[in-house]
């Protein structure tokens, strides 16, 4: 076959390539643009935490790494609808299947029924016999068994699906600033850091960053004459601004809830971490009713409890302690929010514009990099044996999914063919590689892998008695990227390919199963989930817990998430002039509910289901 030439150009840049006879251009971001080594390096001491972790491919194969499964086998589980009301869904049974069930994608409709259930099966909980009980939501038998006929965590949880349904975030807003009365106090704080000089170029700076009213017309007003300086003018512009403010609304939420919005986030870190709830555990009520908690129950308890905790935050160092005070998540890759991300000349999907959200063009929709891919797998699962989440595919959509195990088999990548030893797979750079003015520069050969991972799938919630490794679903994809070498075989770099031989032929079927990201959950995680000490001992556990945990159990149920400038974490908000067709973002603050079930009870759940 004739080769023709390919020129890539990136931002101006021409590179010329052997395999056809067009001019791509592509936007300067992996993977047209490689990873710096040190980059890839500290990605994956990260997220593994470990300073030495495996990186030289002989060193991986002579560890016997070609194939690794974690300790434990994390258990399943559903990731608990929020349209359905999260862990205060009874789970009725439908032959349509969980969920496809008529009605689910309303929440609405199962709001609705909510309120029907609440009037007449919760208002009259006390007269329900022991196998009616067995019936009832997870979060209802832990309302129960903590003696609330008031169900304070079942309401507390449709009360958040109706409010995100209503007007999502904007649900939770504790506090919008359109105005920016506050941006003189601001500027001078900023001056009083010794951050800026002067307090007209601190005013100016505070002004971009926050973009509020009161501080945009006094540099009006200065500048028009009116006012010799900002501070002589900010009593005016803040009279102006908030006669002005009271046209601007904020951006209009849809009122759907997307069918894979739920807790899988919480499921699918606790499944590795938490031990399996096998057995059912039974309770004797004080009006001699038995309350029994099948494992699904105890699951969706355990799967509340881990996603409103702390953990689900990112980890934040501090530089001057070197200690962690923020939450436990270590993530890679980022989350593909393009809704049609385009194909390049090799069939692989990428970021062809930058994100949608923040404007920022950095490489989502072309997956987590390879390279770290592989040392995560080989160095979380297969040195450290520890289950990850990953979000299984790239797109819009958010799935995650706990890690099982892998296996790779590595090919020759310009022949696509297997060989046993593992240096007969390998391949110095050259021409015939698709992919080589894209390489880094340390890198002197390539390897093929081909890929297969092993996840637990969502599952339908059943009242199983029991629960074992035999009742989850596992799933497993295959994925095909090569590895960048450098001369001692330390890997350095890598590509995904859309099929083996990196060049798709025509017709033929492109594989895009590169995971969109994965994250893990520090190993100090246990300091997230400290029991309370002070509450009354549960001695008898056939029986209730005592009534003074209810007090401290509707504490926890009020746990609110505080989304503040503060405490560094204040959001932006985009506002309209109802018009002029203008917009703007401004500050704006959020005090999210995120109820969490008493620890000690659920510990206690999993304990005795053992």
């Amino acid at each position: 076959m004739k080769k023709l030439k390919l020129s890539l150009v990136l931002f101006g840049v021409l590179m010329t390539h052997a395999q056809a006879d067009r001019t791509f251009k592509y936007p300067a971001v992996y993977p047209f643009v490689p990873y710096e080594v040190s980059q890839i390096k500290a990605a994956v001491a990260r997220v593994t935490e470990d300073e030495n972790f495996l990186y030289n491919l002989f060193d991986i194969d002579s560890a016997g790494l070609r194939s690794a499964q974690t300790n434990v086998q994390p258990w399943g589980s559903t990731y608990w609808p929020l349209n359905k009301g999260l862990i205060a869904d009874p789970y009725e049974s439908n032959f349509l299947g969980y969920y496809v069930e008529m009605g689910t994608l309303s929440w609405t409709t199962n709001y609705k029924k909510f309120k029907n259930r609440q009037a007449t099966v919760l208002a009259h909980s006390d007269q329900l016999t022991s196998e009616q009980l067995n019936f009832l939501a997870p979060s209802e038998k832990y309302d129960l068994l903590l003696g609330d006929t008031s169900f304070d965590l079942t309401n507390r949880l449709w009360d958040f699906m109706q409010k995100w349904g209503n007007k999502k975030e904007f649900g939770f807003l504790s506090n919008l600033d359109i105005t920016g009365e506050n941006t003189l106090e601001a500027a001078q704080k900023m001056v009083d850091q010794g951050w800026f000089q002067s307090i007209e170029d601190a005013f100016q700076n505070a002004y971009q960053l926050q973009g509020t009213l009161a501080p945009e017309i006094a540099l009006q007003l200065v500048k028009a004459g009116e006012f010799d300086d900002v501070a002589a003018a900010m009593p005016k512009a803040i009279t102006l601004a908030i006669e002005e403010g009271s046209q601007y609304v904020l951006e209009k939420k849809n009122q759907y809830i997307a069918f894979w919005e739920g807790i899988c986030h919480g499921w699918a870190v606790a499944s590795g971490l938490v031990p399996r709830p096998r057995n059912t555990v039974e309770f004797t009520l004080p009006d001699k009713r038995t309350l029994k908690f099948y494992p699904t129950d105890i699951k969706a308890l355990v799967s509340l409890m881990w996603v409103n905790s702390l953990v689900q935050d990112g980890v934040f160092i501090d530089q001057n302690t070197g200690e962690n005070i923020g939450g436990g998540v270590l993530g890679q890759g980022l989350r593909c929010n393009l809704e049609n991300a385009k194909e390049d000349h090799w069939g692989r999907k990428y970021d062809h514009k930058p994100d949608p959200f923040n404007g920022d063009h950095s490489p989502r929709c072309v997956g987590v990099h390879p390279a770290i891919w592989h040392l995560g797998l080989v160095n979380l699962i297969g040195k450290q044996g520890r289950s990850f989440v990953v979000e299984r595919k790239v797109g819009e959509e958010v799935d995650n999914h706990p890690m099982h195990s892998y296996e790779m088999k590595y090919f020759h990548p310009t022949r696509g063919r297997s060989y046993k030893k593992l240096e007969d797979n390998i391949t110095e750079i050259n021409k015939r590689d698709p992919f080589h003015m894209i390489r880094s520069k340390k890198a002197k050969y390539i390897v093929g892998v081909e890929t297969k991972m092993t996840y637990l799938d969502w599952e339908r919630p059943v009242r199983y008695f029991n629960d074992s490794e035999a009742n989850d679903d596992l799933v497993t994809k295959k994925m095909y990227y090569d590895l960048e070498l450098d001369e001692h075989y330390n890997i350095v770099g890598g590509q995904w390919r859309s099929v083996k031989e990196g060049v798709p032929r025509q017709k033929q079927k492109l594989n895009h199963s590169q995971p969109d990201f994965f994250w893990v959950i520090t190993k100090d995680y246990k300091k997230f989930f400290n029991e309370l000490t002070d509450l009354e001992p549960w001695v008898d556990t056939t029986k209730a817990p005592p009534a003074s945990w209810l007090k401290r159990a509707h504490q926890a149920h009020e746990f609110t998430y505080q989304k503040k400038f503060k405490f560094g974490n204040g959001q932006k908000c985009k506002v309209y002039h109802k018009s002029k067709k203008e917009s703007r973002e401004v500050p704006c603050e959020f005090e999210e509910p995120r109820p969490q079930p008493l620890i000690n009870l659920v510990n206690k759940l999993v304990e005795l289901a053992q």
